[in-house]
Order: structure tokens, then C-alpha cells, then sequence
């Protein structure tokens, strides 16, 4: 399945491993951010070095794994997504007296000589290419979901776990449970999303499933779907040539995100607001002296957002 790395946290032949995650867990780390952990530490140890243990683990046996990765043709920014997981466990197992044997961070060692990556902006992500995409889509419920990216800069992860009790409509809000650094946050969204919304309910599959947007099988709705519809749409638009993979070339659920922040800062959105409303995850410190208020986000919000034209 597509998307199992949401569902399932990885065991791991190494107990500190295992003890590693389920200390993120009880600290509210994300399923999405605990399987990130897991799969990475797992692979390096399963996989690539099945007969090192994490003691053992020295800075040659990172650059050798980066090596690998070389082979793989890897992006710069994966790689640093990957050591990030292998230093955030060496940094977590130093600290603790149970594991006296891990002395170091090899990980962390490597993770420094590998800066990160500052993609060039979409050239595709305008606001207008974003209206035209929407409109194109056929499927109601693929629809709904682009809207919500398109109106609330969302991830589509984010998107995809909204339950049926996260819906606001009447005070014009929908709760966002699963976003980034394992927050919550309550968005506000316009008339023409929540317009968008009861529309699809009517027609939504009679489902016991608690999530808004389900399959035809009665599971979540998976990314791969959503990702589909809205490279079709791009490429039967003009927005996009079909089989682009370019970054700045190609339009994805990702690249609605991008618009939706490029809007906001033109329209004149506070720079608080819309990190509350992104979910931003460095804005937590700030988010302890600066405290956005639900109502007022949404009457700003409101003044900034522009239709889409369903």
C-alpha cells in the first residue's frame, strides 16, 4: 500500500532503536515522523549493515551509506532527511546512561559537510494555474481535497486524515490533526470551501469510516490518488508536460502550498497568521508569545483569500 508508512512503526533488531522511538512517541511525534525514524534505522541496520550495531557505528560506515545512497542517485535533501533520523537516535541514545556503549554521533559528524538544497520556486505555481487545475478536476472528492490545499496551504497528509468530527463548517473552521512536529490546529476556510465540502458530503460512500475522503475499498484515501489527479489536470490544462519532473517545471499537491503562502504574503497576510495557519513547525517558540487567536486569524484570512471560481 502506498501509503503504509503512515500506519505501521517498524520494530527494529536493536533495542535502543526501539526505545528511541517509543520515547518520540510518548513526546508526540507524528505516526508520519515516528515511521520516518523507523524506516531509515531500520534499513541502514537490516540492510545496509546488517552486521554493525549502533555501538560499533563509526563515521566511515556514514560516508560508506552515502555512498550508497550516491549509487542511487539520491537527492541532496533526501540524504540530509536520512542522516537526520540517524543523528536524531545517536543524539538520543548518548543521553541516556542505559546505552553508556554509544560514546558518539557519527551521524551528526556527516550531516554537517551536507548543506541543504534551496529549490528554485515553481515557476507553474500561480495562483491562476492553481484556480484552472481545481476546475479540471472531475472527481468531486479529489476536488474537495484540492480545494482544501488550494485554501489552506495544507499539506496533503494533512488533508487526507481530516475526520468527519474535524468539520467546523457552521463557525466556518476544520481541524488539522496530523500536521507537522505531531500539532494540531484549528484553520479557517471561506464560503466557496465550505460550499465545496457539503457538496461532496452528499455524495460522499455511506461508510463506518471516520475519515472525510475514503477509496472505493473504504480505506483512507491514499496520496498516490490525489497526487494523479492533480497531474492530470496540470497536463490537460497546459501547465505542465506530461512525464515533467523537473521541480520548478511540475505541478503537485505540494505546489498548491506554495501558492497558497505566495498569495497570503502579497495579499498583506501577517507573518504570525500564516505560520499558524501553514502549521509551520519552527514557529512553535514563537507561537508561545505570539498567540493567534481562531476568529482573528479567520477575519484576516477572509480579507486575504481569493475565490477560485467553482
Amino acid at each position: 500500500m502506498a501509503d503504509d508508512w503512515y500506519e505501521t512503526v517498524y520494530e527494529n533488531k536493536h533495542d535502543a532503536i526501539n526505545d528511541f522511538i517509543k520515547q518520540k512517541q510518548t513526546t508526540g511525534r507524528s505516526p508520519r515522523t515516528l515511521n520516518s525514524y523507523s524506516r531509515v534505522l531500520k534499513r541502514y541496520y537490516h540492510e545496509h549493515f546488517p552486521d554493525l550495531s549502533p555501538a560499533e557505528t563509526e563515521v566511515r560506515h556514514i560516508e560508506e551509506y552515502l555512498r550508497i545512497l550516491d549509487d542511487r542517485d539520491v537527492s541532496q535533501n533526501t540524504k540530509r532527511r536520512y542522516l537526520e533520523s540517524l543523528s536524531a537516535f545517536f543524539s538520543y541514545a548518548m543521553k541516556r546512561p542505559r546505552f553508556e556503549e554509544i560514546t558518539g554521533n557519527p551521524a551528526g559528524v556527516v550531516l554537517e559537510e551536507i548543506p541543504k538544497q534551496i529549490r528554485e520556486r515553481p515557476d507553474c505555481a500561480t495562483w491562476e494555474n492553481a484556480k484552472k487545475i481545481v476546475k479540471a478536476i472531475p472527481n468531486p472528492r479529489n476536488k474537495a481535497v484540492a480545494v482544501l490545499l488550494a485554501k489552506t496551504g495544507c499539506r496533503l497528509e494533512e488533508a487526507l486524515e481530516i475526520k468527519m468530527d474535524d468539520l467546523m463548517l457552521d463557525g466556518g473552521f476544520v481541524r488539522l490533526r496530523e500536521r507537522k512536529g505531531g500539532k494540531q490546529t484549528v484553520v479557517p476556510i471561506d464560503r466557496e470551501t465550505i460550499r465545496t465540502i457539503k457538496r461532496f458530503k452528499l455524495i460522499r460512500r455511506d461508510t463506518d469510516l471516520d475519515y472525510l475522503f475514503v477509496s472505493i475499498r473504504d480505506d483512507r484515501l491514499t496520496k498516490t490518488v490525489i497526487q494523479r489527479a492533480v497531474r492530470d489536470a496540470a497536463v490537460e490544462e497546459g501547465i505542465m508536460e506530461n512525464g515533467e519532473d523537473r521541480f520548478h517545471k511540475k505541478f503537485t499537491p505540494h505546489t498548491f502550498r506554495t501558492v497558497f503562502t505566495t498569495l497570503m504574503r502579497n495579499q498583506g497576510m501577517k507573518q504570525h497568521v500564516l505560520q499558524y495557519i501553514r502549521g509551520d513547525a519552527e514557529s512553535e517558540t514563537m507561537d508561545i508569545y505570539t498567540r493567534v487567536d481562531r476568529n482573528e486569524a479567520r477575519d484576516e484570512y477572509l480579507d486575504c483569500i481569493k475565490p477560485l471560481g467553482l
